[in-house]
């Protein structure tokens, strides 16, 4: 009897140390995700050399943006896409720093979903002479086409459009 319940112990000590497995899931998932954050590093090089034309081909016709504007309301691909070009229009020179992607998980098994975080550090000249500095995090999230279909931004943006559309220094 005592072989036995040592034989239980043991066996469930083996158990309990062994890691679960990976499944295919989410190895399809994180494909998934590092496919989405090229798509991102894309639009967000497209937004730095003032090209947008790739924001059509990235973004679903339905896509809702989360603008970091308080009291801003939900927004759709045209009216973030004017968004976009407003604020750029504003800088001569944007570049971004310490960019890192990191995958959204989902709510309930805290797995990788396929969607992507982002923390960035932007600077922008402005045209009026500015130089300006911005924290800047986002989440998108992609349906299965690759197509953005939601993304929330936080960022200073009031401040960034205070400084950039002061009168020229």
């Amino acid at each position: 009897m005592k072989k036995i319940f040592l034989l239980l112990i043991a066996s469930a000590t083996l158990f309990s140390c062994s890691k679960p497995a990976e499944t295919n899931a989410d190895d399809a998932n994180l494909a998934t995700f590092k496919e989405n954050s090229k798509i991102v590093q894309t639009l967000f090089d497209g937004y730095s050399n003032a090209d947008f034309s790739q924001y059509d081909g990235f973004v679903a016709d339905s896509a809702k943006f989360v603008p970091p504007s308080v009291n801003a309301d939900t927004i759709n691909k045209a009216d973030n896409l004017k968004s976009l070009q407003m604020l750029r229009s504003l800088q001569a020179k944007v570049n971004y720093s310490d960019l890192e992607f990191l995958p959204t998980v989902d709510s309930v098994t805290y797995k990788p979903d396929g969607n992507v975080r982002v923390f960035a550090k932007w600077t922008a000249d402005g045209k009026n002479g500015a130089h300006m500095f911005n924290n800047y995090f986002a989440v998108f999230q992609f349906n299965s086409a690759h197509k953005l279909v939601f993304s929330a931004s936080y960022q200073d943006i009031k401040g960034a459009v205070d400084l950039l559309s002061a009168p020229a220094k």
